[in-house]
């Protein structure tokens, strides 16, 4: 019998790595938040179940018809997910999550760990698709070297059986094997990462979907009820991390980060008219023009945006240049930036924005005029009551020129309104319109009432203006040295249109509220900025770093090399030193000879394990001695015979003295291979099996 047709069933429990790949693997899907608390709970309990019980199984643990009810109700369950109409994936992940659990609890006779091993593999593609925790890489190291030792466990005690000594292999799972085991499995994932940076790629996912990354931020539409903001700002969870990368930034406080801009007030709603957009021409991967740079230099900035609805892309100011990884860049009446087809996908993009805010003594000069395109719609306004416009007049009466009067009604909100996110009902139903609520009976509200509050004011003053909504304030977070801004940071303001100076910002909520983000931050704060700023060095170092990246890698390599060959064009005229990958430390050369010595110590080390039989033959040198005069008498032991198999054939072909010669060696190379009980018969055997096997050739 040949080993390839020969498959011995193990008995004996599991290994403890077992539990340990399962319940890595599954961890690996729990971190993605969408498996439901009742499958994780079902997994545990079978998981804790069957490893107390591992070394005395319950019968109805070998019961096939158990075994195959349970599998039809976790398949009935899997169907039913899926007919709920949420994703395939998600279905999928809690099949194969109970899976798991029935196959630990399943304590039949086994011939392989192909189905276990499977379940656990399929779990962690599905969660690598499905997250990008910084975590993640941690599990998937941990699930390598568990998943390894376990087949080879299960591999020795098959080989034992084979062997006709079942308890041998306990002999073999020694600390050496788990060393070299563990020591593999390290320079595996070395290498992998190396040819990670090396090898290109497409920047893709087979998954995509607000299921892949939770939910988007609502608000970002080009229609925005008033409220909507109030109920954003209830919710801490990080939008955006901006780096400033060129330029001086303002200071944290002073941030604004503009998304969409709103022409259209019908007195409870704002929205863009018209709603089509257009697509600006090239490529983002190379970089897109949007629009003519001034003479002052740009704010550049790289920025990490979650999921948000309608794919908005933000910036601190007017959009002139945008480059990064997204698909696709539209642009609406108003100039906003959107990437519709990434609404519900974290994505990466450098902005180059002018933040153009001329002081009060420079607009006094200047003088508010609406756009030569379609410019009357930012002084149109649905019909108010008339103590609106002359609460206007009042505010505005006997001021020199358009920047004081806008001023005045800025200041004018400021100084008498009161911010709340949570304003009192201002009649949703009435006929009257909450901003005329607002203004006529307490001015109590949140910034997007105040900033609604401010246009109607100046539009009944003849000042064009328009509402914009985006992110303000934030934190910054000094261990990652960037901006970050959470959905608490949702803010609108106004933006009026002057002749010369065009667009500027105005805002007229009360500061005070935003301020409380300049205190020092707590214990637990600081943690969670460190937790973010590994996150975002993860996403920008690994998840994101696509085929770009690598070009400017490489790029930046080969400066580096060119200077290691000749130092003294290793500089540039200002002096910076040039050379070096962002965010590795080290050069092409470098990396390629880390490449190289992984591959060359990985080869090594499968080459020093590759041929486990010839090891142990040494082991038992008579035995190697045998195969040697066996072969030359044309007996030779094909790599796919067991020992014993090829021992049984060559009793068939030599006397009965000879053969049992054979046979004392063949057990002895046995003993030292599972036992680790290394014994040499002597030359005695050898002696015997040469004189037999000369006459066998005589009496040819």
């Amino acid at each position: 019998m040949s080993r390839r047709e020969f498959r011995a069933s193990v008995r004996d429990p599991r290994p403890t790595s077992a539990w340990a790949m399962v319940l890595v693997a599954s961890t690996t899907l729990w971190i993605t938040g969408q498996v439901a608390p009742w499958a994780m709970a079902i997994s545990l309990g079978a998981m804790a179940y069957s490893l107390t019980r591992r070394g005395e199984p319950r019968p109805w643990q070998s019961s096939p018809l158990l075994l195959n009810l349970a599998m039809g109700t976790i398949a009935a369950v899997t169907l039913a997910l899926a007919l709920r109409g949420g994703p395939s994936t998600i279905a999928l992940a809690h099949f194969a999550t109970l899976g798991q659990g029935l196959q630990l609890i399943d304590s039949r006779p086994r011939k392989s760990e192909f189905l276990l091993v499977a379940l656990s593999l399929f779990q962690v593609i599905l969660a690598a698709n499905l997250t990008d925790s910084v975590f993640f890489p941690v599990l998937l190291l941990v699930y390598l070297a568990a998943t390894t030792w376990t087949l080879m466990v299960h591999t020795l005690r098959s080989e034992a059986i084979e062997a006709g000594d079942a308890t041998a292999a306990t002999h073999a799972i020694s600390r050496g094997l788990l060393r070299n085991t563990l020591l593999v499995t390290g320079l595996s994932v070395l290498l992998a990462l190396a040819i990670f940076v090396t090898l290109p790629r497409m920047r893709s996912s087979v998954l995509h979907g607000a299921s892949a990354r939770g939910y988007a931020v609502a608000g970002f539409t080009n229609r925005v009820e008033l409220g909507t903001i109030g109920r954003i700002r209830a919710d801490s969870t990080v939008v955006l991390r901006v780096e400033t990368l060129a330029g001086e930034a303002p200071p944290t406080s002073e941030g604004y980060w503009r998304g969409l801009a709103f022409d259209h007030f019908d007195g409870r709603s704002w929205s863009i008219e018209p709603a089509t957009r257009s697509a600006p021409g090239g490529s983002p991967a190379f970089g897109i023009s949007l629009g003519r740079p001034r003479a002052r230099a740009p704010l550049v900035q790289r920025i990490v945006r979650e999921p948000v609805q309608a794919g908005v892309l933000f910036g601190a100011g007017e959009a002139r240049y945008l480059e990064g990884a997204v698909s696709r860049v539209e642009l609406d009446a108003n100039g906003a930036l959107y990437s519709p087809g990434q609404a519900n996908e974290r994505i990466r993009y450098t902005i180059h924005s002018e933040g153009h805010h001329p002081d009060d003594v420079a607009l006094a000069r200047d003088e508010t005029r609406t756009p030569e395109r379609r410019g009357d719609r930012f002084l149109e306004l649905p019909s108010f009551d008339p103590r609106v416009a002359h609460l206007a007049e009042e505010i505005t009466r006997d001021l020199g020129n358009d920047a004081e009067r806008v001023r005045a009604l800025e200041s004018w909100l400021r100084e008498n309104g009161r911010y709340t996110d949570r304003p009192p009902d201002f009649g949703q139903d009435a006929e009257r319109s909450p901003v005329e609520d607002f203004l006529l009976e307490g001015l109590s509200g949140h910034c997007e009432y105040f900033a609604s509050a401010l246009v109607v004011l100046a539009r009944s003053a003849g000042l064009p203006a328009r509402l914009v909504n985006g992110f303000a304030g934030g934190r910054f977070n000094e261990l990652g040295d960037f901006v970050e801004l959470t959905r608490s940071d949702a803010h609108a303001w106004v933006e009026v249109h002057y002749a010369e100076a065009g667009w500027v910002r105005y805002d007229p909520t009360p500061p005070r509220l935003r301020l409380s983000a300049d205190a020092a931050p707590s214990l637990r704060e600081r943690l969670a900025q460190a937790a973010s700023a590994i996150e975002l060095w993860w996403f920008q170092r690994v998840i994101d770093f696509d085929s770009s990246d690598q070009v400017r890698a490489v790029r930046s390599a080969w400066i580096g090399w060119q200077g290691l060959r000749e130092p003294a064009r290793a500089k540039r005229g200002d002096g910076t030193e040039l050379g070096g990958t962002p965010g590795f430390g080290f050069s092409l050369p470098g990396r390629d000879s880390i490449l190289v010595g992984l591959a060359a110590g990985l080869a090594l080390l499968l080459q020093r394990i590759r041929r486990p039989s010839a090891a142990f033959e040494r082991l038992v040198p008579s035995y190697a001695a045998a195969l040697t005069l066996l072969q030359k008498h044309g007996l030779t032991r094909d790599p796919s015979t067991s020992a014993r198999d090829f021992s049984e054939r060559v009793s068939q072909r030599l006397p009965a003295p000879g053969a049992e010669a054979f046979e004392r060696l063949t057990e002895s190379y046995l003993a030292a291979r599972f036992g680790a009980r290394p014994s040499d018969p002597g030359t005695a055997e050898i002696a015997r099996l040469k004189q037999h096997l000369g006459r066998r050739a005589r009496s040819r």
